[in-house]
């Protein structure tokens, strides 16, 4: 993920990237938090897999709980798939490859898998690393991917099985969860194209870099006071449009902004005519996408202290933080002067 000195280093780095273009193992992003390495294990136990990860890696707090881990589950040595731009490349094993990792995925939605962790599949925690603990509890079983084809569903729709997920974690039932997912969704592509045509320089620094992970987050921080306070229940609100900013900076394509990139000037085009420079025109951009989330986020402040308000809550900036999930010194920004 970075680079360092010595390569000897780079096995204390907290995050590490496996192979891309042969890959020899599946990750599945558990995003919940356990009891302890025992109540987890034994959740695996209970989901009558032909096998245990070989091993998992997560964080364990002071109380012996283990946050967000990632099991990881090794193919057999020297049966890796040849990922690659490359005629004698195998597409069907390739297909097969990513059909047993969705499928994998699905079985384990019980306890969390993330579906939206398909798509940077080879990122994983380094199990070396002293930021996380590990438990390797299969060290014998490596199934070869027909093995697998055979204990998963390997038709599984990516898109199905993300909203399962996003009900699954908010608690909701799957109609109430559907609705606001596609609400969300619609925000979240409109968002999209409002940070491209502004040029917005954090959403270019991550399209250039294709760190979806960054993307994500900040479409994340752009509409989860929004969201969480059109909902009933903030929190629940929240755990969908995780799962859907996911889902949209996995899929988002630039280039569908810019069918005309000729005739496209952007959203502040009056604003950067006539301003010379890359930098320069990005600058002018930033400031037009701050002041784009600036006004936002006071117009869910004003919305979140009438609902409040007709609640009979208590009108207080943590409160309404808590209510929009917006953080505190963004409360404290977006508060009307006017007494409230």
């Amino acid at each position: 993920m970075t680079a360092t000195d010595a390569k000897i280093l780079g096995l204390d780095e907290p995050w590490i990237v496996l192979n891309r273009e042969v890959r020899s193992a599946f990750r599945i992003d558990l995003d919940h938090v356990f009891p302890s390495w025992e109540a987890l294990r034994y959740e695996f136990e209970e989901l009558g897999l032909p096998c245990l990860p070989n091993a998992v890696v997560g964080f364990e707090d002071e109380n012996g709980r283990i946050e967000r881990p990632h099991a990881l589950f090794l193919l057999p040595f020297n049966q890796g798939v040849w990922f690659a731009d490359d005629p004698r490349c195998r597409r069907d094993v390739m297909a097969l490859s990513r059909a047993v990792h969705a499928g994998m995925t699905k079985r384990l939605l019980p306890l969390g898998a993330d579906p939206g962790a398909l798509a940077n599949a080879m990122r994983i925690k380094n199990p070396l690393s002293p930021f996380w603990t590990y438990r390797a509890w299969n060290e014998t079983a490596f199934l070869p991917l027909t093995e697998w084809a055979g204990w998963v569903d390997t038709s599984t729709s990516r898109d199905r099985m993300i909203r399962d997920s996003a009900a699954a974690l908010s608690g909701t039932d799957r109609k109430a969860s559907n609705i606001l997912f596609t609400t969300y969704q619609e925000w979240a592509y409109e968002t999209l194209r409002e940070f491209d045509h502004a040029s917005d320089p954090v959403y270019i620094g991550a399209i250039r870099g294709k760190d979806r992970d960054s993307l994500a987050e900040l479409l994340f921080r752009s509409l989860v006071g929004r969201a969480s306070a059109m909902a009933a229940s903030p929190k629940q609100a929240q755990a969908i449009l995780y799962r859907v900013v996911t889902y949209a900076a996995d899929h988002w394509d630039p280039s569908r902004c810019r069918r005309d990139a000729a005739r496209d000037c952007g959203a502040c085009a009056n604003e950067v005519e006539g301003v010379a420079g890359v930098t320069a025109r990005q600058a002018v951009g930033g400031r037009y996408a701050a002041s784009r989330r600036k006004a936002s986020s006071a117009a869910t402040i004003r919305e979140a202290i009438a609902a409040a308000g007709e609640a009979g809550e208590p009108i207080t900036k943590a409160a309404i933080a808590r209510r929009t999930g917006l953080s505190r010194p963004a409360v404290q920004r977006g508060w009307p002067s006017e007494e409230v």
